[in-house]
C-alpha cells in the first residue's frame, strides 16, 4: 500500500512538471500560426493541454513570429491564460510586441492587457498602451489592434501622439508597413513650435 501511494505521489509530481511545459508549447504555436496545427476545438489533445493550466496560465511567455511580408515579431508577457470558446484565445498580462528590424522601421507596444484571437491572429492591447515607431514617433492610445499575419496597426483614441517637438491628438492613427506609413485621421490637432517652423524657414 505503501509503494502504490508513493507510486502515486510521483506521478502527480511529474505531471506538475509535464502539463505547464504542454500548455507552454501550444501555446507558443498558437501564436506564431507558422505550423499548420488543427486549432478545431474538436481537437482534444489541445482542448486538455490547456484546459489543465485555465486557472495557473503560463509564466513568462515568449512568442516569435513572422507577418506575411517578412517582419519578425517578438511578443513578451509576464504571464498567458488561456480563455474563451475551446480555450483557444490567450489573456495577456504585461506585455509587448515588437515588430520589424533594424536597420528597418520598428514598432514597439507596450500595454498593461492584452489579448490574442486564434480565429484571425489578432491582438488587442488596452490598458496603459505606449506605442513608438523607430523613427520617433509616440503614442499613447486606449486601444492598439495589430493583425500578426499583416503587421497592420491601428490606434484608436483619443490617441495623443509626439514627434520631436511636434504635439498632435487624433480620433485614429493607422501603421503600415512597419512604421513606414502613418495615417493620422478624424479629429486631427496639432501644435507646431515656433522655433520648429522658423528652422524650416531657414532650410527654405
Amino acid at each position: 500500500m505503501i509503494k502504490k501511494d508513493h507510486i502515486q505521489i510521483n506521478r502527480i509530481k511529474k505531471l506538475k512538471i509535464i502539463f505547464p511545459l504542454l500548455a507552454f508549447f501550444i501555446i507558443f504555436i498558437l501564436v506564431v500560426q507558422s505550423s499548420n496545427i488543427d486549432l478545431n476545438p474538436a481537437n482534444p489533445s489541445i482542448k486538455l493541454a490547456l484546459s489543465e493550466q485555465r486557472n495557473e496560465g503560463v509564466l513568462k511567455p515568449s512568442m516569435l513570429g513572422e507577418t506575411t511580408s517578412g517582419q519578425p515579431f517578438e511578443l513578451n508577457a509576464l504571464r498567458a491564460s488561456p480563455i474563451g470558446p475551446g480555450l483557444q484565445d490567450i489573456m495577456l498580462e504585461n506585455v509587448s510586441i515588437i515588430i520589424g528590424e533594424a536597420p528597418s522601421q520598428k514598432i514597439s507596444i507596450d500595454s498593461r492587457n492584452a489579448k490574442y484571437f486564434a480565429k484571425n491572429n489578432t491582438a488587442i492591447f488596452f490598458d496603459d498602451i505606449l506605442a513608438k515607431t523607430s523613427d520617433g514617433y509616440n503614442f499613447i492610445a486606449q486601444v492598439v489592434n495589430v493583425n500578426l499575419d499583416t503587421g497592420f496597426t491601428f490606434l484608436d483614441g483619443p490617441v495623443k501622439g509626439k514627434k520631436g517637438g511636434i504635439l498632435f491628438n487624433a480620433g485614429h492613427v493607422e501603421i503600415h508597413e512597419g512604421g513606414k506609413k502613418i495615417f493620422i485621421s478624424s479629429g486631427v490637432e496639432m501644435i507646431i513650435p515656433a522655433s520648429f517652423l522658423e528652422s524650416k524657414r531657414g532650410e527654405g
